[in-house]
């Protein structure tokens, strides 16, 4: 049986090889091209950053085929060159396609492989659908500085750091350190770099583990791996103390109190040592305003501090009055066995006002609503504290008038510094009641202290005649718009009648595809002609045809609500026009128009047809310019730019859709969408800082005529130092001076190393003193007077041009200036990014810098994001009328310009009294914040209202025309915390 078997197998095998190789083709086994995934979706990614992902190909039939190449048909998106392959049988490969996000938005496409596989047809091309959106990457990091207080030689003090993702792609985050002290600082986080999920917070660890005695100082970048993000910079400081009594903290700060509110705090004190120390209790020392007092302070047995034993003391800190609180003293009397030393003080520290929590708005006012309908607006609690808060015991009060209801159950929140929680309110009128009101009061626990906190709410209910309405438009089209892009168009809703109309809100209605979205408009009453405009998105994640529904509500008993069909076309194809959506924002009617730029991608392979452009909906308020001729034929692989313009012709927001009818399918679709305004108003907000922290550079002329005002300057630091003191000013103060190169010796030398020429860089730049002081410096008063001796050997006095240097690349970021051979000569350390930056020039001859006196003001902004309240340039300089100083050679004209353009102090090089000069411009440096700049120029400066947490403040305030600035006076500045309101008319 064997033997015949294959007898029959040889013979099968002969006749197929007679046949030949080939088999019928109806009878050829096919072949197959699968795709894994079958759509790559590379989803959020940081702009600038290559996301990469793999398809993997495979032949899923029984005949070999080849894949000749792929493509992407978005210009974002490269594949990964590769040879031509055969997949036989079952075999797979993995082809790479990277997506580069050029801008934040979507965009959609199509990657296309070329095969002769069966299943792709003639045209032999296999299309995957591709999208991705472009998010900007960053991170927040809330604390920009850390102070680890004393720590003992050789221990190890934890911190941590809280680093959020706050935005919708993976950040990876690196940690590096640097500064003359770096090597005493660290994070098991430093190094490679770590991760944070979008909408990730992480508590970093750092460690302080001082090896040398005294103040040490660093800096860790908090870094974003992407070619565009700055790295946040963090400023680190410690002290190394050989101690063996620790005290923690050396400083309590209780912040702000308000009047009648308690705050309690705890000190530390431990025996670290291997014997007992002796323990004589505490007492209060300097509390004049007795607004300081010890809650506890437990006996300890014998009087001795047994070693590695804890004594816990409770203060306390219950302002009784408004105004400043002078610093007060907690003296432990713990010391070594035999010794009379003192033993240490802990610093007390507290400020009255009100709390740092808000609540806005207040009053809540609903305005006017409809009877037998209802209105829901939100309460914001808004934290301006410096540490977390809690939220508790939240309770609404009816009054009058009608029903206030909670949209939600009460609850403990916790609102994290610098955030907000959400308090929703209903009020539904009662009828024939009118007027209602109601009171909102809510708990604020900080810490250890507890406030209530309260808000008035009212509103007003009216019987409303029924109310005539037009749809605008009937249905909202948009056309066909690639897969993953946004397009915003309106829908809109107009009284028509004679009365007023009650609208409840507009929004997308439930049950409506995904791919549509609006921010829900809030309750308002149309008057006649009047109307109101939902703004709807369109972004489709797949091709097709997608639907859903606008809703209202109106004071109407049969046809109340509102309803507006809507409908989209998700397409994927070679032309598109990006961004499909342009807001153009708010434009005042009387300032003429503005424009944005739309490209218009033809990335076929052959030519496309342009037929026509057209605008629908308020076309009259969008205009086109572009060169097509009609019919317009793009060239493939082509771009084109053309421009919009939005003019609005009345008050009130406008939409339009902007359509690209081509030759062939449905037309593609731009949304153009602005708001005109009528009223030429401005508003500008601000919140006082709650705690100083200053950056002070000393520009000291350093020519033949200065040693006795040199001399003077350096005697008076204290007076200089009197409002930082008061105030807990966090400073930074340098010293640099007017000489950009070496004097070239002769009847006078130099000291610090630069023989005259720092050229920007801090005296002294050979280190021979502290080049930067600090609260902690010891000897500060001696470290400035040896800083400020900068000696008498030069003549071309060049103060703003050594500022400017100073404060540019490379010295205000290293450690080391590349260009000089003297070592650790850089001024890395010295500016802080949340830091007011005060300059003071000292001279007694004009300025001789190249540029203009503009562009260093400019410059100086620039540090600072713009924001004036953030500079100050002060100048004890040459005055006006030379006859009132005779020791000057001429008037610093320059730096007064710069002085008054900033807000700053002028005072004379022959000041008869130096240490009143420098209070006044410690006052102006150190001082509460004085100086509001607006962000407009006020067209009628008599009709600026400034509030100040709401109240109209009618005195105590002037407008500086020149620095288009409010100042407050010395006694009338808004106390930390406080929020500034400043509305004025503005032109254009």
């Amino acid at each position: 049986m064997l033997g015949l078997r294959w007898v029959c197998v040889a013979a099968c095998l002969m006749a197929l090889a007679g046949a030949g190789c080939d088999r019928p083709s109806s009878h050829r086994a096919p072949s197959g091209l699968g795709a894994s995934p079958e759509k790559l979706e590379f989803g959020l990614s940081a702009v600038g950053v290559t996301k990469t992902m793999k398809v993997r190909l495979s032949n899923r039939g029984r005949a070999p085929f080849m894949v000749h190449g792929a493509r992407a048909t978005l210009p974002n998106v490269q594949v990964a060159p590769f040879d031509a392959f055969e997949l036989k049988a079952g075999g797979e490969r993995e082809v790479e396609v990277r997506f580069t996000a050029d801008v934040e938005g979507a965009v959609a496409g199509m990657l296309e492989v070329l095969t002769d596989a069966d299943n792709v047809g003639k045209e032999g091309v296999a299309k995957l659908g591709l999208d991705g959106q472009g998010v900007k990457a960053f991170v927040e990091v809330p604390a920009r500085t850390l102070d680890f207080g004393n720590v003992e030689m050789g221990q190890v003090e934890l911190r941590e750091l809280v680093v959020r993702n706050p935005t919708k792609v993976e950040s990876p985050v690196r940690l590096s350190f640097d500064g003359s002290d770096a090597d005493q600082f660290g994070s098991s986080e430093a190094g490679a770099p770590f991760v944070l999920k979008p909408g990730e917070e992480r508590r970093v660890p750092l460690a302080f583990s001082p090896q040398r005695l005294g103040a040490a100082s660093a800096q860790l970048h908090v870094g974003v791996e992407c070619p565009m993000c700055e790295p946040i910079v963090v400023s680190l400081s410690g002290t190394g103390i050989a101690t063996l009594l620790e005290v923690t903290p050396l400083r309590v700060d209780f912040g702000r109190v308000p009047v009648g509110a308690t705050a309690e705090e705890r000190v530390i004190v431990r025996n670290l040592g291997t014997e007992s120390m002796a323990y004589g209790g505490v007492k209060l020392l300097d509390n004049t305003s007795n607004a300081f007092r010890v809650v506890s302070a437990p006996p300890v047995a014998g009087g001795l501090l047994a070693a590695g034993a804890v004594a816990e003391i409770r203060v306390a800190f219950s302002p009784t009055a408004p105004g400043p609180v002078r610093e007060a003293r907690l003296e432990l009397d713990v010391k070594p066995l035999g010794t009379s030393k003192p033993g240490p003080k802990v610093s007390l520290r507290g400020e009255v006002g009100n709390s740092c929590v808000a609540l806005q708005p207040d009053p809540l006012d609903f305005g006017v609503v409809a009877e037998g309908m209802s209105a829901t607006q939100d309460v914001q609690v808004i934290n301006r504290c410096r540490n977390d808060v809690l939220l508790s015991d939240v309770k609404l009060t009816t009054k009058k008038g009608g029903y206030f209801l909670l949209a939600t159950a009460p609850s403990s929140v916790p609102i994290p510094a610098g955030q907000s929680a959400t308090v929703p309110i209903t009020f539904m009128p009662r009828a024939s009641m009118g007027e209602g009101e109601a009171e909102l009061s809510a708990k604020i626990l900080n810490g250890t202290s507890t406030s209530t906190e309260v808000v008035k709410v009212k509103g007003t209910g009216k019987v409303f005649a029924p109310c005539e309405y037009t749809l605008e438009p009937e249905v909202v089209e948009f056309g066909s718009v690639p897969v993953g892009s946004e397009v915003t168009l309106g829908a809109s809703v107009r009284n028509t009648g004679k009365s007023e109309c009650f609208l409840k809100g507009m929004q997308v209605a439930g049950g409506s595809d995904e791919a549509f979205r609006a921010e829900r408009l809030g309750n308002q009453v149309l008057m006649p002609g009047q109307r109101a405009r939902l703004l709807v998105r369109f972004k489709p994640g797949s091709e097709g045809e997608f639907s859903g529904m606008a809703e209202g509500w109106v004071n109407h008993a049969s046809a109340g609500h509102l309803l507006v069909p809507l409908h989209g076309q998700g397409v994927q194809g070679c032309f598109s026009v990006q961004p499909t959506s342009l807001d153009f924002g708010i434009t005042r009617l009387t300032c003429g128009p503005r424009e944005r730029e739309l490209i218009v991608y033809n990335d076929c392979p052959g030519p496309t047809t342009l037929k026509a452009l057209r605008t629908e909906g308020d076309a009259s308020d969008f205009k086109l310019a572009h060169g097509f001729v009609f019919p317009a034929v793009l060239p493939a692989k082509s771009r084109v730019s053309m421009k919009v313009i939005y003019e609005p012709s009345s008050d009130g927001d406008d939409a339009a859709a902007l359509r690209f009818d081509l030759a062939t399918g449905a037309p593609y679709t731009v949304g153009l969408v602005g708001k005109g305004v009528l009223k030429n108003e401005q508003t500008d907000e601000f919140v006082q800082e709650s705690q100083a922290k200053v950056d002070v550079l000393f520009v000291v002329d350093n020519s033949g005529s200065m040693m006795d005002e040199q001399q003077s300057l350096g005697a008076n630091f204290s007076a200089f130092l009197s409002h930082a003191g008061e105030a807990g000013v966090d400073y930074h103060i340098a010293v640099t001076t007017t000489g950009l190169e070496r004097s070239s010796g002769g009847w006078a030398t130099c000291p610090g190393g630069a023989e005259g020429g720092e050229n920007g860089r801090f005296f002294p730049v050979d280190n021979s003193s502290p080049r930067i002081i600090t609260p902690t410096t010891p000897g500060a008063e001696a470290v400035f007077a040896r800083n400020t001796n900068v000696g008498v050997c030069h003549w071309d006095e060049r103060g703003l041009e050594a500022m400017y240097r100073a404060l540019s690349d490379p010295l205000v970021f290293d450690m080391d200036d590349p260009r000089t051979p003297q070592t650790m000569d850089g001024n890395a350390g010295f500016l802080r990014e949340d830091a007011k930056l005060a300059i003071i020039a000292v001279t007694d001859e004009e300025d001789f810098s190249p540029q203009p006196v503009a562009a260093y003001e400019t410059f100086l902004l620039g540090l600072k994001g713009g924001d004036r309240s953030k500079v100050l340039f002060s100048a004890i300089a040459g005055p006006g009328d030379l006859t009132t100083c005779p020791r000057a050679s001429s008037t610093g004209s320059r730096y007064i310009q710069l002085a008054q353009s900033t807000g700053g102090v002028v005072e004379s090089i022959c000041t008869p009294n130096w240490a009143e000069s420098l209070e006044r411009i410690s006052e102006n440096a150190f001082g509460p914040n004085r100086s509001f700049p607006l962000s407009e120029t006020p067209s009628d400066t008599s009709r600026i209202v400034v509030r100040v947490d709401g109240a109209v403040v009618t005195g105590g305030w002037t407008y500086d025309a020149a620095s288009n600035t409010v100042i407050f006076d010395v006694d009338k500045a808004p106390q930390p915390g406080a929020s500034v309101e400043i509305t004025y008319p503005v032109g254009c």
